[in-house]
């Protein structure tokens, strides 16, 4: 069997590999900051990093009904629910209306069950390494 044949598809295959390792690194963001339309994937990331935490904490394993995080929607926030055990209570607030010193995305302690507390950010929900220092007790 003729060499060539062999080696002209392998070459073909690592040149096109080479191709698409070159357009994933040109497609890879420079920062973790994402985009406004990734909100969905933002809150996504940020319940699994409170979950996460949750489950680290009491170095369990078993998910099912201990600890959930859920969102509802309001005009200007968005509130973090926690359910731990049945029992719900708010975690924070994201902001989804830049208003005033708040930006989109913005993560907010809760004062209330009804009011985020207004006096600074504590992170961006839209960047990654904003919120891994928050912890599922809301501190």
């Amino acid at each position: 069997m003729n060499t060539q044949l062999i080696n002209k598809p392998k070459n073909d295959i690592h040149a096109l590999r080479a191709q698409q390792n070159e357009i994933a690194e040109q497609n890879i963001p420079k920062s973790d900051v994402m985009a406004e339309h990734d909100l969905d994937i933002a809150l996504t990331m940020y319940a699994d990093h409170l979950t996460k935490d949750y489950f680290k904490r009491w170095n369990d394993t078993e998910i099912e009904g201990k600890y959930s995080v859920t969102f509802e929607r309001g005009r200007k926030f968005m509130k973090v629910l926690m359910s731990s055990w049945g029992q719900a209570s708010v975690h924070s607030f994201i902001c989804i209306q830049p208003h005033g010193k708040f930006q989109f995305g913005d993560i907010l302690k809760a004062a209330s069950w009804a009011q985020p507390a207004k006096n600074f950010a504590r992170g961006n929900v839209l960047d990654t390494n904003s919120y891994t220092n928050h912890r599922w007790t809301g501190g």
